[in-house]
């Protein structure tokens, strides 16, 4: 956007299948206007009133709305123009939204993903592709041990400033609520080291009663679709076994993961480990022999 204003709003990516579309249930003004930037003022200095615009670059008209754009809104497709939802002034659920708030800088940051919960201590990627992501689970130095029992992989440990999981309850609110995407950033030991990535515009997590069922879908980047095989798959620790193997693959790839009949990916396993299939495994980047010395799953 290129303007200041920039921080008192956030694009509506989440709703993709509502993007370029206008909704009128909420409408409150028309106006013609060139620059983003002065529709933004225009919402702005309409206070609580209004709260997004649509900004249509090619009929150079701008649309302001009283309420933030959802899925039952009655909408019709209008080429060339985008959404904008002002920045919520309460807690922030997710890094996007404290991105949205005017924090660029990445680092720890505390959020809220709902309205009950307490306070959540995360990391934010405010730096990849756009920044806003809620990193929930990161290896860099093998300083926290990842091969643990239910309760922990339910609730959460680590350390955000090192190595964490945020915990499958958070995990799961996070990804309830909207369209989100899963990006997952890898690094192989060398020589050559190697950088890798993929992203899933379609991620969810369900609830403990469905074992937290894991749904990827629509793959892209350069790491291999490795993940998609494991598409469908409940969670499974050391001591609650719910993959399709006869054993339990928590056990001999030392961590919990949505395993299927294992591999090929396992991000939770031991660090840097020379034992084939223990280590910290995304098949297409790593093999089985290799550990990978960097992962991070985040969503937005």
């Amino acid at each position: 956007m290129g303007s200041a204003l920039e921080s008192y709003f956030w694009e509506r990516l989440g709703y993709s299948n509502l993007k370029n579309k206008i909704c009128r249930n909420h409408l409150l003004w028309t106006v013609n206007q060139t620059r983003a930037s002065q529709c933004f003022l225009k919402c702005l200095r309409d206070g609580e009133g209004c709260q997004a615009v649509f900004h249509n670059g090619l009929a150079n008209t701008c649309q302001g709305h009283s309420s933030a754009l959802t899925d039952l809104d009655d909408c019709h497709g209008e080429e060339g123009s985008n959404y904008f939802q002002k920045c919520s002034s309460k807690r922030k659920r997710n890094c996007q939204e404290i991105l949205c708030s005017g924090q660029y800088t990445t680092g720890i940051y505390t959020i809220y993903p709902d309205d009950d919960s307490n306070g959540v201590i995360v990391r934010c990627d405010m730096d990849t592709d756009g920044g806003g992501w809620t990193v929930f689970q990161r290896r860099v130095d093998g300083s926290v041990n990842f091969d643990r029992l239910w309760t922990d992989y339910k609730s959460g440990f680590g350390n955000a400033t090192t190595e964490y999981w945020l915990g499958l309850d958070n995990i799961h609110k996070l990804t309830s609520h909207g369209n989100v995407t899963l990006r997952v950033d890898l690094i192989a030991p060398g020589p050559p080291q190697r950088s890798a990535f993929a992203v899933y515009s379609k991620f969810t997590v369900g609830n403990e009663s469905s074992k937290y069922i894991l749904t990827v879908a629509r793959y892209s980047g350069n790491a291999g679709d490795d993940l998609y095989k494991h598409n469908g798959m409940k969670f499974t620790t050391t001591d609650n076994d719910n993959d399709v193997l006869s054993g339990n693959c928590a056990f001999p790839a030392h961590g919990a993961f949505w395993f299927k009949d294992c591999h090929p990916v396992n991000l939770n396993g031991l660090y840097v480990s020379a034992i084939p299939w223990t280590g910290i495994i995304w098949a297409s980047v790593s093999g089985g022999s290799v550990s990978l010395t960097y992962t991070e799953m985040k969503l937005r």
